[in-house]
């Protein structure tokens, strides 16, 4: 439901110094050498790194980086400039790796990247300005236009990307800002014969020949594709609106080309849509130069028909113009221009007046465009434009738009009555186009263009845009941006109208505000629907632009909205981000402020941002708000608390009653809701402000609520819905709710403390065993005078529940299990034997996947243990539910099925008190290693039975007198756990890791539950487990392992993470081997006594075996193994060549090479020189070194050449050919001068014993 776990802006603003000091710290060496020289290149992934990492994040706030531009981009441009001024190295640049690329093209992607974040506008004005510069520029542009001369070798560094040269473009435009004419800086006027011929572009005489250079260049790269055309014409108009530019005809030349390109001939070839779209790009960019003044009115009738006729003429390249929606926004800006300069003449000529009414209207027909850009252009043109219209016809406009907005609104009449508020239904209406008038609707606003007269018709269409919801063909919603642009429009009427005005509006005259209780003023109206749309609605831009409005309307209009500063405060902008806390927090917040925020949410959420949203998740998270508000509202005299909740629970069942059979998703929310709100009838039942509960128990509408559980039950017994598992799940939580309900139903009278009722979530879900047992006795004591209509219930709850035990989705399975447990608690007592019989005997032995039941059955057996636990009943017994799994277990070797009895079994009770029972299906699941095609699907068992170990070790740490066995069971289970919490997989890891944590001692729990399961620290603390005096008193005093014995755990785990892992975990795990190590000779001991343990108890087991080698062949890597002077090398190279015995298994066989690779290049002179060590071990040693050397010779004549080509490696990388005897070098030049890969037995066979591995 929520993006992520914490707002993405926040994580930016806490981030961001670490991100600019990294960009800092990296700049200077990426552009410069130790020296102070610049780089000629730079590797391509440094240049992205900084990119990606530093300034990409800056996209949500890029305001961030402003402080620090002034130091960035000057460092750039200087660096690009230096590289530019260096004609030898541009020349000489060669760029024949694809890892490395040119600084300059490095310089200007980051340059690039700054204005995609902060926009070109504000990055431009930090480049360096010096006119001097333009030449160079300039010219480097040109030269990469001509690659010609350059040889094949330096052409890909002569070639620019199309990042450079929309930067050099940019900076060009810039630099023509020069305030002197450009004939004093050219290099010299150019002869006629030298101009390029531009179809269309008549040359003016006299033109400086820098402009004569530009305006070729700009035009070429006004036909772009790329970001090069944005450049190209910023550089046009800029040099085109120059004054000595446009005294000389320049402007005047560039404005007929244009204009001529959108007239093209029809024998004339067809260019591509974006050498149109770069024509009316510039036009838009001189008209909007020349804005306020007089300049572009000779050419203004000439682009106005020019533009309309690519939309309405019936000319193949219009329509190809026309289809794009970059060139139909680009006209609206040109349409706007021409229109507001029109409009600006004194006196309008006829022609005028008809150019401003068509515009007007094809603006209207654009707003229901299909793109939404140009929607966005059209709304801003035609609120631009009303501004500059007179009075009466601006209020025509405005009238267009209210009018348009209530084309295809259906009025639904109230069936209460004729008094009752009508309802609007939009279901007609045309999203694309309500979009594009909500938006020109909020422009006018901003801009004060409507009168005040009209505010009461503006507001109704600015609340019906912020509830505006419609979802398309494929379910989704296609809402949003209407509802983004209501919040602007709101966000306008608070800041452009007086509070005068906005009071004037009367509440009556907005359909709206009938829903309201009471409601003093159409801004109190307003601040109820922004803090229902801020708390409620999918959308995060949507919940955050209602927070704006809302401080803006009460910042503007203060002491007019109640509880407004506390309003603000709680609807907060960065509150309502994720939006599981704004309908939990926020909305709760909302509601203690006033009772009429309480309503407007409680109405809210059963409408389509609460019970009818598509997301499952926000569903849920909708009806526990329900349920909140509604206890939040129901804080007052217990006669109005009844009455309240009497019309909640008629509302629900009538609507869930009107219901059609498609709408699941409706009915999933709606039932969710009503299980809320019963949910909080103990704390009704608990009497408030001193009145006594029994006088609210009479009032309560305990038979309606029943008669509406039977209904609701009986609908899911004969009704197939779409999507079951919905059902089964709000089913299922409806009944638990119920129970209180049930059990005032069947008590006769009031028990004597009504407070001692719980809601069914507190009995049933967190198992308060006492409550239950009381719940017991007291169906059980009115068995003889129970209400007949209770057997009925019961009747379709036992058959609903068990169809909903077959269901095996994760959200069904514990809480059909829990309705379970409400429907055998209302059994009749002499039924509850017969239906834990049929749950055992239904799931005690395997069948075939057809007839497969589901795991339910598993949680509602566990389930009822608490019931027959306590039960007089001898026919059936805790030893029967035990059997029955313990059976299955033994039946079926399933994963799935052993994963589902397992996780039955965490957090219960059954699981702490009959522990024997259990212990060898938990040692199994930690044992599970079974894998298939889907990978290692026994990791979800050793799951389960990690979480099944926790349960049981959570009585320990709670202190008391646990149950006996759980002291003894400790030992067998704490190795495993051990090893667990080392392995390769990130989940398992997780969840051992607080398993663990449970048995220490408080202080050092801390230190280990604040590592991270994947660092150095916590595979270091593992080590120190291995000891009993980092654990509970209770588990040090009972301790019976052995420290080898756990340290040959552990390692069996770690081992894997040490070579398997991902690269990460594989660093941080090795580095704690070799710390711990380093420690003492004890801790080398230690480790390589257990490896060598491992080796003898896990043959066969290739998961075990191959990475404990790996990691062997590491510590002889780095020196560790040859410290170990009690190290038997006989028995490690014997349990080596019974490992690799005959084994297809590549990596086992390379990592056998690696560890004789290692054995074999330890000298026999050290070990004699060791006065420790005894002539027996002695001997051993050498015979094992002996053995290594001998099975790498055999391993030499292996029939895979590859696994002689890792022999032949290890022999390279290792002494065995550094020694004494080889002084001369024969031995490395006689192991080069073989392909080993293609030898013949008898040439290797020769070759081993000239190396000496005989």
């Amino acid at each position: 439901m929520d993006a992520s776990g914490q707002d993405r802006d926040v994580l930016v603003q806490q981030a961001s110094a670490d991100l600019i000091a990294d960009f800092s710290r990296c700049l200077g060496p990426f552009l410069r050498r130790h020296d102070g020289q610049l780089r000629s290149r730079v590797r391509v992934r440094d240049t992205s790194r900084l990119i990606d990492q530093d300034l990409e994040s800056f996209q949500e706030l890029p305001q961030l980086l402003d402080p620090h531009l002034p130091k960035f981009l000057p460092a750039l441009a200087e660096a690009y400039i230096e590289h530019l001024q260096d004609r030898r190295r541009s020349s000489l640049l060669s760029t024949r790796s694809q890892l490395l690329e040119p600084i300059s093209h490095a310089i200007c992607r980051i340059i690039y990247a700054f204005c995609k974040i902060r926009g070109e506008k504000v990055i431009v004005r930090f480049l360096n300005v010096e006119t001097k510069y333009l030449e160079l520029l300039l010219h480097a542009i040109e030269r990469s236009e001509r690659p010609s001369d350059a040889t094949k070798e330096t052409v890909s560094a002569i070639s620019w990307s199309w990042h450079e040269r929309y930067v050099v473009l940019l900076w060009l435009s810039q630099l023509f800002f020069a305030p002197f004419d450009l004939s004093t800086i050219s290099s010299g006027d150019v002869d006629d014969a030298n101009r390029t011929m531009i179809p269309g572009l008549t040359w003016p005489s006299q033109i400086p020949g820098i402009a004569l250079r530009v305006i070729p260049l700009g035009i070429r790269y006004l036909a772009s594709p790329g970001k090069e055309r944005d450049g190209a014409k910023a550089l046009l108009v800029r040099l085109a609106m120059r004054k000595d530019m446009q005294e000389i005809g320049i402007l005047q030349a560039l404005v007929q080309w244009a204009i001529s390109t959108l007239s093209p001939n029809k024998g004339g070839p067809v260019e591509s849509p974006y050498y149109y779209i770069g024509s009316i790009a510039f036009l838009a960019g001189v008209l909007r130069a020349a804005a306020d003044t007089s300049i572009m009115d000779p050419y203004l009738s000439s682009i106005y028909y020019a533009t309309q006729a690519i939309a309405s003429q019936d000319n193949p390249v219009f329509k190809v113009i026309y289809g794009s929606a970059l060139a139909r926004k680009t006209m609206i800006k040109v349409t706007r221009s021409v229109i507001t300069l029109v409009l600006r003449k004194p006196r309008q000529t006829v022609e005028d007046t008809e150019m401003v009414e068509n515009t007007i209207g094809c603006l209207l027909e654009s707003l229901a465009d299909n793109d939404t850009p140009v929607r966005f252009a059209a709304s801003k043109a035609l609120s631009v434009i009303t501004l500059k219209l007179d009075p009466e016809m601006a209020s025509q406009v405005v009238e267009a738009v209210l009018e348009s907005l209530n084309r295809n609104v259906l009025v639904i009449k109230s069936q209460s009555g004729a008094k009752g508020p009508s309802r609007r239904d939009l279901t007609a209406v045309d999203p694309l186009e309500w979009h594009g008038l909500m938006l020109t609707l909020a422009h006018l606003l901003y801009r004060r263009s409507p009168p005040p007269e009209n505010l009461t018709d503006i507001i109704h269409a600015l609340l019906m845009g912020l509830a505006f919801e419609k979802r398309g063909t494929s379910g989704g919603s296609i809402g949003t941006n209407v509802r983004d642009a209501a919040c602007f429009g709101i966000w306008a009427v608070a800041r452009r109208y007086t509070t005068a005005e906005l009071v004037r509006v009367p509440t009556k005259a907005v359909p709206i505000a009938y829903a309201h209780a009471s409601p003093t003023s159409i801004l109190q109206v307003i601040a109820a629907e922004l803090v229902v749309a801020g708390s409620l609605d999918p959308a995060g831009n949507i919940r955050r632009g209602s927070s704006a409005a809302l401080q803006e309307l009460v910042g503007r209009h203060p002491d007019t909205i109640e509880q407004g500063i506390a309003l603000v405060q709680v609807v907060d902008y960065h509150s309502v981000a994720l939006r599981s806390r704004a309908i939990h927090e926020v909305a709760l917040q909302a509601t203690q402020l006033s009772p009429q925020y309480g309503h407007a949410l409680l109405e809210a959420l059963l409408g389509w941002r609460g019970m009818a949203d598509t997301d499952a998740a926000a569903r849920r998270v909708a009806a526990a708000a329900f349920g909140t508000l509604t206890a939040e509202n129901a804080q007052l005299p217990l006669s109005e608390s009844s009455l309240r909740f009497t019309e909640l629970v008629d509302l629900l069942l009538e609507r869930i009653r009107s219901l059609q059979v498609r709408q699941v998703e409706e009915r999933h929310g709606l039932l969710l809701s009503l299980a809320a709100i019963v949910n909080f009838l103990p704390i009704l039942l608990r009497g408030t402000k001193g009145e006594p509960a029994s006088q609210f128990v009479d009032s309560l509408p305990i038979p309606k609520l029943v008669d509406g559980l039977v209904e609701i039950l009986n609908d899911c017994r004969t009704t197939s819905y779409r999507k079951p598992e919905l059902i089964a799940e709000a089913a299922s939580v409806l009944v638990i709710s119920f129970h209180p309900v049930l059990l005032l139903y069947i008590a006769s009278r009031m028990p004597t403390a009504a407070e001692g009722f719980q809601a069914g979530n507190i009995v049933i879900v967190e198992r308060q065993t006492e409550a239950l047992l009381n719940s017991l006795r007291i169906i059980d004591g009115s068995e003889h005078d129970r209400p007949s209509k209770l057997d009925a219930m019961v009747d379709a709850m036992e058959h609903t529940v068990n169809s909903w035990l077959e269901i095996n989705e994760s959200e069904v399975m514990e809480v059909a299990a829990h309705a379970a447990l409400v429907s055998l608690l209302y059994s009749r007592s002499t039924e509850r034997a017969r239906i834990i019989r049929s749950w055992a005997d239904k799931i005690r032995f395997a069948t075939k996947s057809r007839n497969r039941h589901g795991n339910g059955y598993f949680h509602a057996l566990t389930e009822a243990y608490h019931i027959v636990s306590t039960s007089l009943d001898n026919s059936i017994g805790p030893k029967d539910i035990t059997k029955a799994l313990a059976d299955r277990w033994a039946s079926d070797d399933d994963v799935e099925t052993r994963v589902a009895i397992l996780q039955c079994l965490a957090d219960q009770a059954i699981l702490r008190e009959r522990v024997s029972d259990f212990l060898p299906m938990i040692l199994d699941g930690l044992n599970d290693y079974t894998t298939n095609a889907r990978g290692d699907v026994g990791s979800h068992a050793r799951l389960e039975a990690i979480r099944a170990t926790r349960t049981l070790w959570e009585v320990l740490k709670k202190g008391g007198e646990p149950h006996h066995t759980i002291h003894e069971i400790t030992p067998v289970l704490l190795p495993r756990i051990l090893r667990l919490a080392a392995e390769k997989l990130d989940r398992v890891r997780a969840e051992a890791q607080p398993a663990l944590a449970l048995l220490l001692l408080p202080s050092h729990a801390e230190i280990f539950t604040t590592s991270s399961f994947s660092s150095k620290g916590y595979f270091a603390c593992l080590f120190g487990l291995c000891r009993p005096d980092r654990f509970l008193e209770s588990i040090a005093e009972s301790w019976k392992l052995s420290e080898t014995d756990c340290t040959s755990s552990l390692l069996a785990g770690l081992s894997t993470a040490a070579d398997t892992g991902n690269e990460d975990l594989v660093i941080a795990s090795r580095a704690a081997v070799a710390e711990f190590c380093e420690q003492s000779t004890d801790h080398i001991s230690q480790i390589c006594m257990a490896l060598i343990n491992n080796l003898k108890l896990h043959q066969g087991q290739d998961r075990v075996i191959v990475p404990t080698l790996e990691l062997l062949a590491y510590l002889f890597q780095i020196g560790i193994m040859q410290r170990f002077k009690g190290l038997n090398l006989r028995q490690l190279c014997l349990l080596t060549q019974k490992a690799g015995y005959k084994s297809g298994n590549v990596r086992k066989i390379e990592a056998c090479i690696k560890v004789y690779g290692g054995v074999g290049s330890m000298t026999e002179e050290e070990d004699t020189a060791n006065a420790e060590m005894t002539s027996e071990l002695g001997l051993m040693r050498q015979e094992g070194i002996a053995e290594a050397r001998k099975r790498l010779g055999a391993l030499l004549m292996h029939p895979w050449p590859r696994v002689r080509t890792l022999v032949v490696d290890e022999l390279w990388g290792s002494t065995l050919l550094s020694e004494k005897t080889d002084v001369s070098g024969n031995r490395v030049a006689k192991l080069m001068s073989v392909d080993w890969g293609k030898a013949d037995k008898a040439q290797i066979k020769n070759m081993v014993g000239e190396l000496g591995l005989v």
